[in-house]
């Protein structure tokens, strides 16, 4: 079978797509990758290659856009479409759009392998697991099967299928996921309606082995230029014995700057000593809101004030910089909470600071709050893949929630504007902040928390004319 993936280029790597094509390829099939931001002229790569699955994977607010282009293509092409991704997955009835011939829910390895392998053969596909299936008017609905227990099993993700692209080859940060399934809860994100839907299925929490990440990243650095290791897990720091033996074993072998996730209410000072050790460059935390009941009973974050500015100390202790990540425009969140919000992070004097504005995404249990309290009826959809740029809430005071956030990496850093920015956010003139925003954020990524590189800039401006073979 070929296999055609299309993704559109938004700097991180594409890691689910790399390790599903690694698994296909095992399995003796071939697999293309075409990015719609990178490259022009698809109709002719598709014409060219005639793949027989074409697979996307889509967030919330880019599935009408996948939706479209799939059925352009199918106007002129015959092939197999096949959706996953986290849209995919909480919201299967996407299938129900024109053109949508399966949607894969959950980890796709094994399942595309399978599916690939009983269309290759023309045999039935109708049970394989994870997927729902359209048969003409009717749609077959599959349970998952069970969660792959030994990460170490899997192939590395298949790096050579975006290589291709200058972009992503060149880029000074490459990302690595060392683990799967976070046993958290927090209401706005999608593991804790993962791990219901896995609930039976074998163990949600994964590690690699130390070992094989080590192995995957020496192999990396074989075949295309490495300046600094991301480490994309939601919980980096999830297993404190897993990470003294890493920072042990990182530093001898690899040696490579890195930037984690931590979760402040894991964090103690063996562990920030540990990642010192081990070459960390920065770390991100989230911190969300500043406020008790929305932090620990709205969002069910379990981590407290305390923990946020103990962690803050200790990496300025250790010299480590730092990001903060935070949200606005939460269900019953008032202005004065979001800038309380702000404050408490200009209190951690971080490196950098931003607040996202809240997305009610299908199958998370803070959408489900928000239409239970009415600031949400799901009239609204969400048409955009970024949660910085407006609310779709029904809130009392939703310009300034947006202007704010806008404005919040300004506030962080100089906490004195705070009178200032009260009255800027009050007046129309969002387009203004959002140049302001977008300039901030460039200057915090390049030169604070090294999240990207000036060239990386320069080869997303110029887009298709680094694509193969300009």
């Amino acid at each position: 079978m070929k296999v055609l993936f299309i993704y559109t280029y938004n700097y991180i790597e594409p890691i689910g797509l790399m390790y599903v094509s690694s698994a296909l390829k095992r399995a003796g099939h071939e697999t293309f990758f075409f990015d719609l931001g990178l490259d022009t002229g698809l109709t002719s790569f598709v014409r060219r290659n005639r793949p027989d699955m074409i697979a996307y994977s889509v967030v919330t607010g880019n599935h009408g856009m996948y939706a479209q282009l799939n059925r352009d293509l199918k106007k002129s092409f015959s092939f197999f479409s096949v959706f996953g991704g986290p849209h995919a997955t909480f919201f299967p009835k996407f299938i129900d759009e024109q053109g949508v011939d399966a949607v894969c829910r959950g980890e796709g390895e094994h399942a595309l392998v399978e599916l690939a392998g009983r269309l290759e053969k023309k045999e039935s596909i109708r049970d394989v697991e994870n997927f729902w299936i359209k048969e003409g008017a009717h749609i077959v609905t599959n349970p998952l099967r069970p969660l792959e227990e030994s990460l170490d099993a899997l192939d590395f993700p298949d790096r050579q299928l975006i290589y291709r692209y200058p972009a992503y080859r060149k880029r000074a940060n490459k990302y690595v996921l060392t683990s799967r399934g976070c046993p958290f809860d927090c209401t706005y994100c999608f593991n804790h309606s993962l791990k219901k839907l896995y609930q039976g299925k074998g163990t949600f929490c994964r590690k690699r082995s130390v070992e094989n990440v080590i192995r995957e990243i020496e192999l990396l650095r074989d075949i295309a230029p490495v300046k600094t290791i991301q480490f994309f897990d939601d919980v980096f720091i999830l297993n404190k014995s897993w990470i003294l033996d890493f920072a042990r074993e990182y530093r001898e072998k690899v040696g490579i700057p890195f930037i984690c996730y931590v979760r402040v209410n894991l964090v103690d000072e063996e562990i920030i000593a540990a990642l010192k050790y081990a070459g960390v460059v920065t770390i991100t935390f989230a911190v969300e809101t500043a406020d008790d009941h929305l932090r620990n009973a709205v969002l069910k974050r379990r981590i407290t004030d305390q923990q946020i500015r103990t962690t803050a100390d200790l990496l300025h202790k250790y010299n480590i910089r730092f990001f903060t990540q935070n949200m606005v425009g939460l269900p019953g969140e008032t202005i004065d909470n979001a800038f309380e919000t702000m404050r408490l992070n200009a209190a951690c004097r971080p490196s950098f600071s931003i607040a996202s504005i809240f997305q009610p995404y299908p199958g998370t249990e803070l959408t489900r709050y928000a239409v239970e309290k009415g600031f949400y009826d799901g009239s609204e959809e969400i048409t955009h893949d970024s949660f910085y740029k407006k609310s779709i809430l029904r809130l009392p005071h939703r310009r300034q929630f947006e202007n704010l956030s806008w404005l919040f990496p300004i506030g962080v850093a100089f906490p004195r504007m705070e009178t200032v920015i009260k009255l800027l956010i009050g007046l129309p003139c969002g387009y203004l902040y959002k140049i302001i925003w977008h300039v901030t954020r460039g200057y915090g990524y390049l030169f604070k928390i090294s999240w990207i590189s000036y060239k990386d800039i320069v080869r997303s401006i110029l887009h298709g004319n680094f694509a193969r073979g300009r």
